[in-house]
């Protein structure tokens, strides 16, 4: 639809944000979901007909198990969050009363994030046994996913810069994902780096990260969203006195809920417990 049934004269250098976003989303969801679904076919196919690819004690091999999880499961991390920097993008332009900041830059970074997505898989392996080589190569990769996310970052912010920002709730849910997606990608980048992930390899430190990614941001953008487009969506508005109180809850509870299990998993309690 992106590619073939835009409006006449909507180039892509005027797609909104949120339809570039989208269109990353896709890409990643077209080509990693296969690789999800040939391994459980493989997985399947050593149930049911005993033939040794995973497990050990019939000559498969387990690591080969995590490799293919990992190949669709990093992506799919992706294909959660991007969606949710294309809402930012679309709100915060609106209750900064600007056009975003380096149009190009968000753009160009969605399918950044996409293409480098496929690369870093092995991050989540540095502790699987695999060769030195080989987890050297993905902590360089890893480090560079958070390059068009930081442009991502700086570009919003400088939209901020001398706008009419307006705190609705929308825009505080914005303001919220900043700075817990900001802690989130940080904590990434200290993860991806390996002496220190092979002390916070399964510890709760792993946890916090994921959720202040996922959470603090795909979460956080979807309640931008839907409170910046429920009006738009049903005709009618929500109470906005409640939704700034709602969203300053959600804030302050997600950071005392998710920050001390930095400080658990750095002084080393395991995860699942």
């Amino acid at each position: 639809t992106i590619h073939k049934m835009r409006a006449p004269g909507m180039t892509w250098g005027k797609l909104p944000l949120n339809i570039w976003a989208l269109y990353a989303t896709s890409i990643i969801q077209v080509l990693a979901t296969p690789v999800l679904a040939i391994t459980l076919v493989l997985l399947m196919v050593e149930r049911w007909l005993g033939v040794g690819i995973f497990d050990p004690a019939i000559g498969g091999d387990p690591v080969l198990f995590q490799h293919f999880f990992w190949f669709y499961s990093h992506p799919a991390v992706y294909i959660m969050i991007v969606p949710g920097f294309g809402v930012i993008s679309e709100v915060i332009s609106t209750f900064s009363k600007k056009t975003v900041f380096g149009y190009w830059a968000i753009a160009i970074s969605s399918l950044a994030i996409a293409f480098i997505g496929f690369l870093v898989w092995g991050h989540h392996m540095f502790t699987s046994g695999q060769s030195a080589v080989a987890t050297t190569v993905f902590s360089f990769l890893t480090f560079l996913v958070g390059i068009p996310t930081g442009i991502k970052i700086l570009n919003w912010v400088a939209t901020l810069y001398k706008g009419s920002i307006q705190m609705t709730t929308p825009m505080i849910y914005v303001f919220s994902f900043l700075f817990i997606f900001s802690i989130g990608g940080f904590t990434g980048i200290m993860l991806g780096a390996l002496s220190v992930n092979i002390h916070l390899h399964d510890t709760y430190y792993v946890v916090a990260h994921f959720h202040y990614v996922m959470m603090g941001g795909t979460l956080i953008a979807l309640l931008a969203g839907i409170h910046y487009w429920w009006p738009k969506m049903t005709g009618k508005m929500y109470n906005e006195k409640l939704g700034k109180i709602a969203s300053v809850f959600i804030f302050v509870g997600f950071n005392v809920t998710f920050l001390p299990q930095f400080v658990m998993g750095a002084q080393g309690m395991p995860r699942r417990y």
